[in-house]
């Protein structure tokens, strides 16, 4: 990236600029982790060195929530497709079931949106058909953030839901 010929291929160019930064970013990642590695050691040990019951749980606290870091940082290390970076479309029709589908397509919809917030991502619905009582036919979701469409790359298929109907008046269990 140092060549001023680097740059004359402004696309391949910015690829790679793109593939290092990500990189980048990964390793940075891993020296913090390394890093609060050592500083639980150090806690442990100091715990040890002086029978203190606050710097053992201290330590122990770290160490879980370091771990549940470690899991992040490793699912993140398995996105490493071109495509596992980039923003993500999101299709949910409801199926055969009338206005039971239409409903679950709705709680599915409202269940995609508050992962993806949760997650940092941001959601924009670019259609929307409403059921025939409640719920919604179809939608169409834009989800937008680092790593969106690697994490929603596999959800595909169809979702099942059975449960006592709340729109028939003879309670009976529905599937949709």
């Amino acid at each position: 990236m140092g060549s001023p010929e680097f740059w004359n291929d402004s696309d391949h160019a910015k690829s790679v600029s793109s593939k290092a930064s990500g990189l980048k970013k990964k390793l940075e990642s891993f020296l913090k982790l390394e890093a609060r590695v050592a500083d639980i050691d150090e806690g442990v040990a100091l715990a040890k060195e002086y029978d203190d019951a606050d710097l053992a749980r201290e330590a122990i606290h770290n160490a879980k929530t370091l771990e549940d870091d470690i899991r992040a940082y490793e699912l993140l290390t398995l996105l490493d497709q071109p495509s596992d970076n980039s923003s993500c479309f999101l299709v949910i029709q409801a199926g055969a079931g009338g206005t039971e589908a239409c409903d679950w397509a709705q709680m599915l919809h409202r269940m995609y949106c508050r992962w993806a917030e949760r997650r940092g991502f941001t959601v924009e619905t670019l259609d929307w058909q409403d059921g025939d009582e409640a719920g919604l036919r179809s939608c169409t979701l834009r989800i937008a953030g680092e790593y969106a469409y690697g994490f929603l790359k596999c959800e595909r298929g169809v979702h099942r839901l059975v449960r006592i109907s709340p729109f028939d008046a003879a309670a009976k269990r529905h599937t949709s």
